[in-house]
């Protein structure tokens, strides 16, 4: 049985199966979103332990953990709507949002053109808590904090919920900022680095300052006990992986969009290590003119390359689009055309071509 095919054994791999699956929330402006099931299963029960200390009643503890997990995800949302909102100005198409226990990811359709694009594209995330606080800040400053009191709870609604939405949003915010790839603060390091050398020794170098803080993210994790202290470490295994593979994409894509002209369509495998490639910029390479051979061969092989990319791209979009369905209907209730195109990304993946 092929790898799509295959079916998890045991109990225990069937309910991470079922809980690594995602359901659909709705679609907002011209965005998808999904939430991941162990996100719904589990972040509810965190908030119930944690807020049992502070409820004096079962329903205080209950409307208390419902409003934490609600106005987190709200929160997450906008944040994400914020890249998407300044990729959609770099004609970047963003279909999705999932939800996770670890915050939220915007898909985007593609990378962004340049580093300056890169920039404003993961600023606009963390832009969106200073928004929350210019709100949530004059109301917690000048709005009685026991504007709203329930009999026999210890917390009062209004004041508590805007304390907590000012709390978790400039917590977030100082958080995303930090720079470790792939934490906003990460991104926008290397986009920094990039508009000064190399995109891809940029992402070598601002990944490594991600594993570093990552490790030391994973000790803090090891020295605190408790739900918060598997957080961390759960965060900076992740952190880790996608450090990792940001590494080995740099070293065989350029990391931005653009083509240099007169280096031929994909950047050198090794040229990050040198820092000789420019791919992802506009600027000229300075070289002898080529004659008119030379010069038909190089479009020649820029449009087959171009049309390579345009086939990859559509088939990319196609799978997206199938993934999509099995999130909704299963393996089971897949089309044989929505097989096929699953099975020619397979192979596209195992030959290359």
């Amino acid at each position: 049985m092929n790898s799509y095919g295959a079916q998890p054994a045991g109990p225990l791999a069937r309910l991470l199966a079922l809980l690594a699956q995602s359901f659909r929330l709705g679609r907002f402006f011209g965005v998808e979103v999904r939430m991941y099931l162990i996100a719904a299963a589990l972040m509810p029960l965190l908030f119930l332990h944690w807020f049992q200390p502070i409820a004096a009643t079962g329903l205080e503890r209950i409307a208390l953990s419902a409003f934490a997990f609600v106005s987190l995800y709200m929160i997450v949302w906008t944040h994400e709507m914020g890249h998407i909102t300044m990729a959609r100005r770099y004609h970047i198409s963003t279909p999705l949002i999932t939800l996770s226990p670890l915050g939220g990811l915007a898909h985007l359709g593609s990378g962004a053109p340049t580093p300056r694009n890169d920039l404003w594209i993961t600023l606009a995330g963390p832009a969106v808590h200073l928004a929350w606080l210019a709100v949530c800040w004059p109301l917690r400053r000048w709005v009685p904090y026991d504007l709203v009191v329930v009999d026999g709870w210890r917390t009062a609604p209004f004041g508590y919920g805007v304390d907590l939405l000012y709390r978790t949003n400039l917590a977030l915010l100082l958080f995303n900022l930090l720079p470790l790839f792939p934490l906003d603060g990460g991104r926008a390091l290397r986009a920094l680095l990039a508009l000064r050398m190399d995109a891809g020794r940029a992402t070598i170098l601002a990944t490594s300052v991600g594993i570093g803080g990552a490790v030391l993210m994973g000790l803090y994790g090891l020295s605190i006990e408790g739900a918060r202290g598997t957080f961390f470490l759960f965060l900076a295994f992740a952190n880790v992986q996608a450090c990792f593979q940001e590494r080995m994409a740099a070293r065989t894509h350029s990391v931005y969009g653009g083509v240099a002209r007169g280096r031929g369509f994909e950047p050198h495998h090794e040229a990050w290590r040198s820092g000789n490639d420019t791919s992802g910029t506009v600027e000229d390479v300075h070289e002898k003119k080529p004659g008119p051979l030379a010069r038909w061969r190089s479009r020649r092989a820029a449009d087959q390359a171009e049309r390579a990319l345009r086939r990859a791209n559509e088939l990319e979009q196609e799978v997206d689009r199938v993934l999509a369905r099995v999130h909704e209907v299963g393996m089971s209730g897949l089309t044989d055309q929505e097989r096929a195109v699953l099975r020619r990304a397979s192979e596209r993946r195992r030959t290359g071509h």
